[in-house]
């Protein structure tokens, strides 16, 4: 009886202990997915490290040890909504409309430091076309990525293809789609409770070209993303916490100007915004943001041939995570 009261004391010992190391965090291949699409931070998966209580006596009594398993799999849903759908510097979809979705993924450590990803992203919306008409807009993507860490060091690779089943090519068939590969480098910096981390993406098209059969991009295009992040626990241990970014990109082709049909080389915009995570159990995650643009190349709205993207842009949204 005294032998499995102690384990009793030892495993509610060890439940606040965990509890108190659970964090949230964004994986370098599913960040590298989330600012493809809007550069808005939201709740990433949740990661557990592993907690073990030291073995040693409380009073007389034995305390046991109690460690967790390590889990080389992860499994994460979330959905949430835009209040503007801002992709790369642009108001994709015009006249205020926002975008909502749903996403899901799979992530997959074989060893130490290493992790494959594979992410599904769904988002429906509707625009304003050429007629003046309102059309629903759909995006369904899908990545695949490998993220290695290299101490506070991440990099990372892979794979999304876009595809758009209510968009036009250039001879007005539908559907259209994009593949792109990506590369991408974070470090985190840790000041006191404070993780600040500096970080990098690059993009690149490989097509189908805009100008052939489902073509949806420019041929030859890429888009660069410089970042500047950070996560500032403000209460319950970090439950609660401020998430501040901001990032700047350059465009090799990707974007057009109004008024011009080519793409242009050069600066494209720049972002910031401010979310506030709140992680309400292990494995349940809600993120509010605020965020802002500022973009100079009269970047046109999807469809549109007028700069229909503001100078000055502000957006809001909400996402919620759920992850095991």
């Amino acid at each position: 009886m005294k032998k499995i009261l102690t384990m009793l004391v030892g495993m509610l010992l060890a439940v606040p202990l965990a509890q108190a190391q659970t964090e949230t965090g964004t994986s370098a291949g599913q960040q590298a997915f989330d600012e493809a699409r809007s550069g808005a931070i939201s709740a990433g998966r949740t990661t557990t490290e592993n907690v073990s209580v030291a073995a040693g006596q409380v009073g007389s009594k034995e305390v046991v040890v109690v460690e967790e398993e390590e889990k080389w799999w992860s499994l994460n849903a979330s959905t949430g909504w835009d209040s503007l759908y801002m992709f790369r510097g642009v108001n994709v979809l015009g006249n205020g409309n926002g975008i909502y979705w749903m996403g899901g993924g799979l992530g997959v450590t074989p060893w130490e430091n290493g992790e494959f990803t594979a992410n599904v992203w769904y988002g429906v919306g509707s625009w304003w076309n050429g007629l003046n008409s309102q059309t629903t807009y759909g995006e369904l993507d899908v990545s695949v990525g490998y993220s290695h860490s290299f101490g506070p060091l991440t990099l990372s690779t892979g794979w999304i293809y876009y595809y758009f089943p209510n968009t036009v090519d250039a001879f007005g068939n539908i559907p259209t789609s994009q593949n792109e590969i990506y590369f991408g480098a974070a470090y985190d910096i840790e000041v006191g409770s404070i993780t600040i981390t500096p970080n990098t993406t690059y993009y690149y098209n490989l097509g189908p070209e805009w100008g052939t059969a489902g073509g949806f991009a420019n041929a030859g295009s890429s888009y660069w993303n410089f970042g500047l992040s950070a996560n500032v626990p403000v209460a319950y241990d970090g439950a609660v916490s401020l998430a501040p970014y901001s990032q700047f990109g350059l465009n090799f082709g990707f974007n057009n100007r109004a008024t011009t049909a080519a793409g242009f080389r050069g600066g494209n915009n720049w972002q910031t915004g401010l979310a506030l995570p709140v992680q309400f159990t292990s494995w349940f995650s809600v993120s509010p943001y605020i965020a802002y643009s500022y973009q100079w190349a009269n970047l046109p709205s999807f469809g549109s041939s007028q700069a229909t993207t503001d100078v000055n842009t502000w957006w809001c949204g909400i996402s919620a995570s759920i992850s095991y």
